[in-house]
């Protein structure tokens, strides 16, 4: 440590530097904190009466309506397998629809549609995965998966062109549901209504837009933990798929105490939506730079007269100096949304 009294000045000028940068980002981080959004919301009052969102819904075309509604239909009566279209669809369309589905507040924790096809059975996405690219209405049928049916793990088996060569065996297997399995859906739907529930009414009476999410919030924080990372997890089939998985993407994983960023979204938005506060789901990639942008979900709420985005995870709390609330503005600086619906 000689070299401490050999240049004395070195040192000093050194120190100082480090503590003149250390101040500046203090400043910077204090100025961040203090112009946050989450500081300068105010407490209004809310209704109290429970809303349903329909931000997606409303933004289908007449064509899309129809399909949703068929497609809906299906998955509230627990019918699985192959839905042929009223209508065939482009990609753009078939998007549109499965995102109005999965994100307008219903809570389809045991089931989706996967393997769109042609009419002639034709996997759309066997070279392709990107729906976006596909704009000539060809998407004639998908098969709707559901965790009750016996045979919701039969594999599918594909020639090279992407035809889905049994697809009748999966037709079949999907057509009879497990007696057993449907009694545990219905449970966990009545459990997650009840645990809702018992959630907005416990907050309270006097508390406001802001007091509210951030009693919502809370709430999350101290019962729900990440859930665990699949990503290098190998499933037998769909069944497993849905219970070991999807369901940690829905309102549901609030029962089961486990969460992904999604379905941490969609715990808050359905509580607001229950809190009279219209939420719903916004999907995009955060990051600007295509090397760096990855996909992302925020919850949005309309509080404040405007729309709010919630970091609801707060895995982006790094970028965001600790907190959780961003105008329209904010959210898009950080993440673009999918391009599919109108979010301005």
């Amino acid at each position: 440590m000689g070299w401490l009294k050999k240049y004395p000045r070195i040192v000093a000028a050194v120190l100082i530097l480090v503590a003149g940068i250390w101040f500046a980002a203090f400043q910077a981080r204090q100025k961040a904190l203090d112009n946050a959004t989450e500081t300068k919301l105010t407490d209004e009052p809310r209704s109290g009466m429970a809303v349903e969102s329909d931000f997606y819904y409303n933004q289908l075309t007449v064509k899309e309506m129809k399909v949703y509604t068929q497609m809906q239909e299906r998955l509230n009566t627990l019918k699985g397998g192959v839905v042929e279209f009223e209508e065939p669809l482009n990609g753009r369309e078939y998007l549109r629809i499965t995102t109005a589905l999965e994100n307008e507040g219903n809570n389809y924790f045991y089931g989706f549609y996967e393997i769109p096809m042609t009419a002639d059975n034709i996997y759309v996405k066997h070279k392709n995965a990107d729906m976006t690219t596909i704009r000539e209405n060809v998407i004639a049928k998908a098969i709707l998966f559901v965790s009750c049916a016996e045979g919701v793990n039969e594999a599918g088996q594909y020639a090279e062109d992407g035809r889905v060569e049994n697809l009748e065996e999966i037709r079949a297997g999907l057509s009879v549901n497990h007696a057993e399995k449907e009694a545990e859906i219905q449970k966990m739907e009545e459990e997650t209504e009840t645990l809702f529930t018992q959630i907005v009414e416990a907050v309270p009476a006097e508390y406001g837009e802001k007091r509210t999410v951030d009693y919502f919030l809370q709430w999350i924080y101290e019962n729900i933990s990440p859930a665990p990372d699949f990503s290098d997890t190998s499933f037998s089939g769909m069944g497993d798929v849905i219970e070991g998985v999807y369901i940690y993407n829905s309102h549901s994983s609030a029962v089961m105490k486990q969460a992904t960023p999604l379905g941490y979204a969609r715990i808050l938005s359905a509580l607001c939506n229950k809190a009279g506060m219209e939420s719903h789901i916004v999907l995009g990639k955060w990051g600007k730079t295509k090397s760096t942008a990855r996909g992302y979900v925020l919850c949005a709420i309309q509080m404040n007269g405007q729309t709010i985005y919630v970091d609801v995870s707060g895995q982006k709390g790094s970028e965001l100096a600790g907190h959780r609330y961003m105008t329209e503005a904010e959210a898009m600086n950080h993440m673009s949304f999918v391009d599919y619906f109108e979010y301005e």
